[in-house]
């Protein structure tokens, strides 16, 4: 559009008439006049209108018409001092501009709340995009990293925030080595403050640099927890089984270069009996207080392990000789011993412990732990807290133990055990009251196995239970074809009366024989009361409230007997046979027996003597009053086939020839 001096459209052509037919503002007399209107107050012929810029020459403005579309005007003076007009529609590149900028204001927030810092850098090393997290991960002020800067002035910036790691030199050693071969990488950087921040260098493909910073702090701290978890114990953040093996492995390389070194397998005695007595709490305490005491009694060369449960484990090194390995397990073994005080309770515990020697015990681990842990196992065995070291013959043993193990299962499997019965003789009656039962195991090879050869390893497999049940349910089935007076005792174990199946086995037992309850009588020792001794005494009465009889078999050779009876009512207490074959001799235990014979006559408790094998010891227990009586005297054990006759030959009572006669035969 051409317009004279005078401001009259001189020339306009046909997309100019288009244009201002849509708005009559498009054309102002004052041709260098532009109106600004906003464009939320624009309605119907109003137009929005912006001045893009004006000087001597010209001018142009921007302006939006009614049906959204965008002019660029420019505004020329003519010579004749006209305006020439000329309208540029605008629209798509408006269009473009706004996709821009709400991309660039997502772009912007994205980087103002990603978790990561991040910097850009160009081909010239030169910071073009800096984002705030970056800023907060390294606490600089935004002023301080801005773009334009280069690399080396950021990383002076960040170093000089005291952050430590890597310094300046270093930052750019790593940009070397990255950028020329187009590589990415990641390091870690760890801050004066603790923090631990990854920094990421990725190459772009116009020769420029992405660096990514991100705080895994965190992420370190889980990592590292899950990574010493996996081979430290939980509870007392000792080695644990896998890593002790790995210690063991350099133990034994180390030895091959000269340098011998000694397992240690330990165990508490009697842990259970403190756990369920005095509860968890009180257990994981003291595994940790043992914790403490083994970790402080051994050198920092030294590695002290929980493999489990009340199983802990040393490594010694640089042991010369056996005199090395006894002095540690001497000051161990009292050092566990002291007492404890643990939540209120004054906790007394001691340990056993099994010692193998490398190399001369082995020079493997599996060898060196197997090897110690046998040395445990007799250690045990042999009175507990104290010390064994390997023996070759203990692996001898352990391979007996082994196949009589074997042969255990398959004669579970054939049912080759059977019962043998010794008479129990009423003094006061003068004849047999009834008989106990005992197991007997006749193998095939190796004749009549004694039953302290195969039920501590029954108990180790876990078929005591199952044998015991097999006891009860034959006991039970033959004393049914006895006299009506005679009465059945049967041995019963702490793992058979603690199975919560115990009563039943017992009903069914009588059921099946037709047996009544009150003929049949269950020994225990002191050790099945040990433990879970609330829920044992319960299963106890309710046994007795049946009409079974209960005895405390081997009185007087445990702990606590005087406690038991306060908690339970046995209806006897048997005299261990170590009394009774002692009550004759001068100074030996007549007292003892004197005095169990006393409480049970207090108590209204049956009492007998175990063990009776002399006529002496038999007029002895009886001028001490005890009402029954039992031993070799009357009686070994016979099987089921010889009960008649033996009942038979002690009818009549104990005459003195016949009693020769029996300790003769």
């Amino acid at each position: 559009m051409l317009l004279d001096a005078s401001g009259q459209i001189a020339l306009v052509n046909s997309r100019a008439s288009e244009f201002i037919g849509c708005s009559s503002q498009l054309v102002h007399p004052d041709p260098f006049r532009v109106e600004q209107v906003p464009s939320d107050e624009s309605t119907g012929a109003e137009i929005t209108q912006r001045k893009v810029s004006r000087d001597v020459e010209g001018s142009a403005s921007e302006a939006r018409l009614p049906d959204g579309r965008w002019l660029r005007v420019s505004r020329s003076p003519t010579q004749e001092g006209g305006v020439i007009l000329v309208y540029s529609d605008i629209t798509s590149l408006k269009r473009q501009e706004a996709e821009l900028h709400a991309t660039n204001l997502r772009l912007d927030a994205a980087l103002s709340h990603m978790s990561q810092g991040l910097c850009l850098y160009d081909s010239e090393a030169r910071l073009q995009v800096v984002n705030r997290r970056f800023c907060e991960i390294f606490d600089l002020s935004p002023e301080l990293v801005a773009p334009g800067m280069t690399f080396e002035e950021v990383g002076l910036s960040v170093a000089a925030g005291s952050h430590g790691g890597q310094t300046v030199p270093d930052l750019l050693a790593e940009r070397e080595k990255i950028l020329p071969r187009h590589e990415s990488g990641n390091y870690l950087q760890r801050l004066n403050d603790g923090r631990v921040i990854s920094i990421g260098h990725r190459s772009t493909s116009d020769g420029g640099l992405l660096v990514s910073c991100e705080d895994v702090t965190e992420q370190q701290r889980a990592q590292s927890q899950i990574t010493f978890m996996a081979r430290h114990d939980d509870l007392t953040r000792l080695p644990n089984r896998t890593l002790f093996a790995e210690r063991i492995e350099h133990a034994v390389a180390e030895a091959g270069r000269g340098s011998g070194f000694a397992v240690f397998c330990l165990d508490l005695d009697n842990f259970k009996q403190i756990n369920d007595t005095l509860g968890h709490p009180v257990g994981d305490g003291l595994l940790c207080a043992v914790a403490d005491r083994l970790s402080a009694c051994v050198r920092e060369i030294d590695t002290v392990a929980r493999l489990g449960g009340d199983e802990f484990a040393i490594i010694q090194s640089d042991v010369q000789n056996a005199a090395d390995a006894e002095r540690l397990a001497r000051r161990v073994v009292e050092c566990i011993g002291a007492p404890y005080e643990l939540n209120g309770h004054r906790v007394i515990v001691g340990c056993s412990v099994g010692i193998a020697l490398a190399p001369g015990d082995g020079m493997t681990r599996e060898m060196l732990l197997k090897n110690a842990d046998m040395a445990l196992y007799r250690s045990k065995a042999g009175g507990r807290g104290t010390w064994r070291f390997f023996e070759p013959a203990m692996d001898a043993s352990l391979q007996s133990s082994r196949a009589l193990e074997l042969d255990l299962r398959e004669a579970m499997d054939k049912d080759e055990f059977t019962l043998f019965y010794q008479p129990i003789y009423d003094l006061r009656m003068d004849r047999i009251s009834g008989f106990e039962a005992l197991l007997r195991w006749p193998h095939p090879k190796r004749g009549l196995v004694p039953p302290d050869q195969f039920i501590p390893i029954a108990e180790d497999i876990g078929l005591i239970t199952p044998l015991g049940e097999w006891v009860l349910n034959r006991a039970c089935e033959q004393a049914a074809g006895w006299p009506s007076e005679l009465k059945i005792a049967v041995n019963v174990s702490a793992t058979q009366i603690r199975d919560p199946r115990f009563a039943e086995v017992i009903a069914n037992a009588l059921d099946a024989s037709t047996l009544a309850p009150h003929r049949l009588e269950l020994e225990i020792t002191e050790s099945v009361l040990l433990g879970n001794s609330a829920e044992t005494v319960a299963t106890l009465h309710k046994l007795k409230a049946q009409g079974l009889s209960i005895a405390l078999d081997d009185f007087g050779t445990g702990y606590s007997s005087l406690s038991y009876l306060r908690s339970f009512p046995f209806d006897k207490l048997k005299i261990d046979q170590s009394f009774v074959r002692d009550a004759t001799a001068t100074n030996g235990s007549k007292l003892i027996v004197r005095a169990i014979t006393s409480l049970g006559k207090s108590l209204g408790i049956t009492i007998t003597a175990e063990g009776v094998e002399t006529i002496e010891q038999l007029d002895q227990i009886r001028a001490e009053g005890c009402n029954e009586a039992q031993g070799f005297l009357f009686s070994r054990p016979v099987p089921a086939t010889e009960i008649a006759s033996t009942i038979l030959n002690l009818r009549g009572g104990l005459a003195r020839r016949h009693l020769s006669g029996a300790m003769t035969g």
